[in-house]
């Protein structure tokens, strides 16, 4: 059943809230301060995922996308998706998820982002994408590229994400002072949401798979078809992606209500036409590399897609020039 959807997108929106599993936070903590807490966590989920997604498909549940992606559009939509999200403050994912803790510039970017994405994706713009996405090249996945079985590459994922978390346990028995034993112990917690998250992961794309929709976490497109149903009334539009969406909104709101994290903020007025702009670049860039950070980098890198780690490494290099663009990067200058 798509209502499936709804609920999975309840349960993500509540782990990325009480785990504060934010892309942007982390990326910006392992560019400015070599921080890699974050990516630890995010390794975990993906390891989780990818065992699971192969397990589902080998036993004939599921079956993983192999298509080719188009190299340059990849490149350049992931560029510009990092610079946009270090301009807006939070990516599609975060839009949603500090809407429901009431930040009131994550609701701005994610009206801007969804508009955006339609206009790109359905809309009068859609023509400007199209050169650069019919030009795939024949990359698909790298287990296809290596000629072995994702089975290696599973296991040599497990055994980095095992080898990094057990190296931050050890970090925090070394550790003698208050401030950064708190630190670790918060890298620790969001490890074991990410486990969560992982765990999750795999049980949505099976649910998805369900309803006849081959994929399982998604932001961008969900994202653009949401406003393209309640724009168009078209019931093709609301589906087991754009419930899920839809879930993560109420989902965080429940977690910051029972945390006490829950308040209105409202932007300064000077931030509002950098919110816009990242909103509209993230909108440009998910377009053209075949979706945002939860798709790419925490989805797709787990059935080892040349497009989600490509996709990745380009939007943590846009993220560092958004971060000098916003000055940010001046900090260790």
């Amino acid at each position: 059943m798509p209502l499936t959807g709804l609920l999975v997108g309840l349960l993500f929106g509540f782990l990325l809230q009480r785990g504060q599993f934010c892309f942007v936070c982390g990326f910006r903590e392992l560019l400015l301060r070599r921080n890699a807490s974050f990516i630890v966590a995010l390794l975990v989920a993906i390891a989780i995922q990818s065992a699971g997604f192969f397990g589902l498909q080998q036993a004939g549940a599921i079956r993983l996308p192999e298509g080719t992606m188009p190299l340059w559009a990849t490149i350049i939509g992931g560029l510009l998706f990092g610079i946009g999200i270090m301009l807006a403050r939070c990516c599609g994912s975060g839009s949603w998820f500090r809407s429901g803790e009431g930040a009131a510039g994550s609701l701005l970017v994610l009206l801007v982002f969804a508009i955006t994405l339609a206009a790109f994706q359905a809309g009068p713009f859609r023509g400007l994408m199209q050169p650069l996405l019919e030009q795939p090249s024949t990359l698909s996945t790298i287990h296809g590229t290596l000629g072995i079985s994702p089975w290696w590459l599973v296991g040599a994922l497990a055994l980095l994400a095992f080898t990094l978390v057990r190296r931050d346990q050890r970090t925090t028995a070394d550790f003698a002072d208050a401030p950064s034993l708190a630190s670790v112990r918060r890298a620790h917690y969001s490890v074991r949401m990410a486990v969560v998250i992982g765990l999750l992961g795999i049980a949505a794309w099976w649910l998805s798979w369900q309803t006849g929709r081959n994929y399982g976490y998604g932001v961008a497109t969900p994202t653009a078809n949401l406003l393209q149903y309640l724009t168009t009334g078209q019931s093709r539009y609301l589906n087991w992606g754009s419930l899920f969406v839809l879930g993560i909104l109420p989902g965080a709101w429940i977690s910051a209500l029972m945390t006490g994290e829950f308040r209105w903020r409202v932007p300064a007025p000077e931030q509002v036409p950098q919110r816009i702009t990242g909103g509209v670049l993230m909108g440009i860039g998910a377009t053209l590399a075949g979706g945002c950070t939860i798709t790419n980098t925490l989805v797709a890198t787990a059935y080892f897609s040349w497009q989600g780690w490509i996709a990745t490494l380009m939007i943590i290099a846009g993220a560092w020039i958004g971060l000098r663009i916003t000055g940010q990067g001046r900090m260790n200058s």
